[in-house]
């Protein structure tokens, strides 16, 4: 199983939680800059994470998500840092972003990252110390949950297969 961990991060909180996420999937983060179609097309799980703006997901994410082909069937999951609140709203905007591209949902987690008070101005006063050693081993807990359940996905497909029964690609 090939997973791709990619995120966009203006203050080191997402990369912090994308670093965590892919130890827990035993894979390195991705700078989403660094992406290129081919990564994209050959992992089987793709782990996408962005800092909330204006209880969403950033726009460089959300152009990213718009120009990625459809990929019918591949497993996905997505991750966020936030100041105070909105993370549930931007994974729920994640989530149908990428089911759109005919992706699979497998879920997602969040942290606080260190902020400042409005947007990426001032000094950064906000949650110090954020996202926390907790925050993130919950992060790399959610890799070795999302690495499960891939195993699990691929076992039921083997299993349909020796059965004869069709199974829909997973990529």
């Amino acid at each position: 199983m090939k997973a791709l961990v990619a995120y966009y991060s203006e203050s080191d909180n997402t990369r912090k939680l994308a670093d965590a996420l892919a130890s827990g999937l035993g894979t390195t983060a991705v700078s989403l800059e660094a992406v290129d179609a081919q990564q994209l097309a050959e992992c089987d799980l793709l782990c996408l994470g962005t800092p909330v703006q204006g209880g969403r997901p950033a726009r460089k994410v959300r152009d990213f998500i718009s120009r990625m082909p459809a990929v019918q069937g591949k497993r996905c999951a997505a991750f966020c840092t936030m100041h105070a609140f909105g993370d549930q709203r931007t994974l729920l905007a994640l989530k149908r972003s990428l089911e759109a591209r005919g992706m699979v949902y497998l879920g997602g987690c969040s942290a606080r990252g260190w902020s400042r008070l409005v947007a990426n101005f001032g000094p950064r006063i906000f949650n110090r110390g954020r996202p926390n050693r907790e925050e993130l081993e919950r992060a790399s807990q959610f890799g070795r949950t999302l690495l499960a359940k891939m195993g699990q996905a691929s076992a039921d497909s083997n299993r349909k297969r020796a059965a004869g029964l069709r199974v829909a690609p997973t990529h």
